[in-house]
């Protein structure tokens, strides 16, 4: 047999492999284009728009709320204090990004676990909370996946508690706005970790991935996601008051983004369109009533509608510079554009560079 023809056998055997792979990877792959819910919590959770939102995409890091859940349903039963401490295993060190970087066998109370998983969005931290509420995250994952279906999440499977690639690790926008509100109205007391845009552990500060908070008037709960395979995902919701004093807030859950920036504006769009006649933000709003120049709205991080519809060039020109600065750093771009979907257990713990 000579050189040639055994280059061409190799050749077919390895293109027949690839087919399959390539098959395998299909069957199993979630429908590509976006997908998009927006859900009046307000007024009997009722669905406003929905496009896609039942086909299963890749949650990524959507997961981790989740992960909190489970973690706030153990301090409302008493099981953890936000003082106690989870110890750090080496299986935890070796996530993939994004992480904090802690050490084998050193600590993390809950308090700084909730931070890290919803600012930072820390995979290691993700981990660390499995293992010290189930012992392993196989045992938290049979966990995460008895509450999903509790929650009414009936398109959802979990094979993590991070959101790292798993082609068996699906949910929808559906589900993901059923998770997130269920959050939001199951721990009162905890609320306010889901608007954090910054903590500090260690001698490092840690700004959120969700950028969304920064910007969009209202918004006080937000959760990002990315892998290759998913595209940008994200849960965000905001609330409104009309003049009357009625309030509305929304859930919107956008999956499967071109990039952070236009995912956020297309939520940031579909949220104006839903609130509608309520215009007044959130907090005290007989205190917001008075009027102010567009300018001054725009620098408060008015609605996303105030500026569409201005004839300034000067607001228009300063809004879109300031979401240009906000997403220059596109930080929820950890994971290399060679990243396929595998078990965690086979995804090579190597350091990867940002996008730009």
């Amino acid at each position: 047999m000579n050189l040639v023809y055994k280059i061409l056998i190799c050749f077919s055997i390895m293109q027949s492999m690839s087919i399959n792979i390539v098959a395998q990877i299909t069957d199993n792959k979630p429908v590509e284009k976006k997908a998009a819910i927006v859900v009046d919590y307000t007024n009997g959770q009722k669905i406003l728009y929905s496009d896609r939102s039942r086909e299963k995409r890749y949650p990524a890091s959507l997961t981790k709320m989740m992960t909190v859940y489970l973690l706030f349903d153990a301090l409302k039963n008493k099981k953890v204090s936000l003082n106690t401490k989870f110890r750090v295993s080496k299986y935890a060190t070796a996530q993939a990004p994004s992480k904090l970087g802690l050490k084998v066998g050193t600590n993390i109370s809950v308090s700084d676990a909730i931070k890290a998983l919803f600012v930072k969005s820390a995979n290691d931290v993700a981990v660390v909370v499995a293992e010290g509420l189930a012992g392993s995250v196989g045992k938290f994952c049979k966990l995460m996946n008895r509450k999903s279906r509790m929650l009414g999440m009936r398109n959802t499977h979990f094979e993590n508690s991070s959101g790292l690639p798993d082609w068996n690790q699906t949910s929808t926008a559906e589900d993901m706005a059923k998770l997130g509100m269920a959050l939001f109205s199951d721990f009162p007391k905890y609320r306010h970790y889901l608007a954090l845009k910054k903590f500090s552990y260690g001698k490092k500060e840690y700004k959120t991935h969700c950028k969304i908070l920064k910007w969009y008037k209202g918004a006080d709960v937000a959760k990002t996601g990315y892998i290759c395979a998913s595209g940008f995902n994200l849960l965000v919701s905001a609330s409104r008051y009309d003049k009357t004093g009625r309030s509305r807030r929304l859930f919107v859950v956008v999956m499967g983004g071109d990039n952070a920036k236009a995912r956020d504006l297309y939520a940031g769009q579909l949220m104006d369109k839903y609130f509608d006649n309520y215009k007044i933000s959130a907090q005290k709003p007989k205190d917001l009533l008075r009027k102010k120049s567009l300018t001054a709205q725009i620098s408060k991080s008015e609605m996303l509608e105030d500026v569409i519809q201005s004839d300034n060039e000067i607001v228009i020109s300063n809004f879109n510079k300031m979401l240009d600065d906000l997403y220059k750093d596109n930080d929820e771009c950890l994971l290399s554009e060679e990243e396929i979907i595998v078990h965690p257990k086979k995804h090579k713990t190597k350091k990867s560079k940002k996008r730009n």
